[in-house]
């Protein structure tokens, strides 16, 4: 009896074992600098609990921990694109380029194990976000629509929770992979990544309301240009407008201005093409060594 095996079979089988060899290298390299592990779940869980004590709690009680939520994905862009940076000017992904392995397989191991680490990160802030619930509870005495957290979990739409975080994690990933693989010099990254970190958290709507920031139609527009925006959207659709008015709800509907968005696939499909977009460019444009 004989097998006939085409050539592709063995070509998805080699692309399959490449990819599983630098997953693993990437995990390695991962846990081996302090400065992963930190970004992605000690510095998440500290803002969290100090902007929620502060802020968050005597704003909109236990709804306010959902937004803190989506930090891990955010300091992705502040561990991942270093790290590159650093592979770059050592024989890490020197190593990788002289065995031959292309780009798009390098890029895709890079992207699937960091969105798997946002995975864990998201379960761990979830886990996190309920037992400081637990220790602090919505002031009594203030506004009666201030509910508990363990309350508002039964209102939140958990499969748009769950996709729209993985949508941030990918953004997050995809600007990581596209800065860390064009620039050489880390302090000139750190100035970019820096920006595009604080600009990211602060007028997507994830460390200040949407319906503070957007106080102008211009301001409405000025969102758009953020990537984050809309699958972080489409996060405060799946927890604030879900426990309220979905599309109707104040962090999208500025009455008398306009809305952000008027349905569910609008943010989904600019999420969707804007990720497309970082991974087809970051293919053609990553570099494998820091060029002198």
């Amino acid at each position: 009896m004989t097998i006939n095996l085409k050539k592709s079979d063995f070509s998805f089988k080699n692309n399959l074992a490449v990819f599983a060899n630098i997953f693993g290298l990437v995990r390695k390299s991962f846990f081996r600098n302090p400065r992963g592990p930190l970004f992605m779940f000690v510095v998440p869980i500290f803002f969290m609990i100090m902007f929620f004590a502060v802020i968050g709690n005597n704003a909109s009680g236990g709804m306010a921990l959902y937004a803190y939520m989506l930090l891990p994905s955010m300091t992705i862009l502040t561990s991942l694109a270093p790290a590159i940076v650093e592979w770059k000017n050592s024989v890490f992904l020197k190593r990788i380029d002289t065995t031959g392995v292309k780009k798009g397989v390098f890029i895709a191991a890079l992207w699937v194990f960091y969105l798997l680490v946002s995975i864990v990160a998201l379960v761990i802030m979830l886990t996190t976000g309920l037992l400081v619930s637990l220790i602090i509870t919505p002031p009594l005495g203030r506004d009666p629509e201030l509910q508990t957290f363990v309350k508002t979990m039964s209102m939140v739409n958990w499969g748009a929770f769950i996709g729209s975080s993985i949508l941030v994690s990918l953004t997050s990933i995809g600007l990581a992979t596209l800065l860390g693989g064009l620039f050489n010099s880390d302090g000139a990254l750190q100035g970019v990544v820096m920006m595009i970190y604080f600009f990211s958290i602060f007028f997507s709507g994830i460390m200040l309301p949407p319906e503070v920031i957007e106080s102008s139609k211009g301001m409405i527009i000025f969102t758009y240009f953020i990537p984050h925006k809309y699958s972080v959207f489409l996060f405060l659709f799946a927890t604030q407008g879900a426990i309220a008015q979905g599309w109707d709800s104040s962090f999208n509907n500025h009455i008398g201005i306009g809305r952000d968005f008027t349905a569910t696939w609008q943010p989904v499909l600019g999420a969707l093409l804007i990720i497309t977009a970082l991974f087809l460019i970051t293919a053609f444009t990553f570099k494998w060594t820091a060029k002198k």
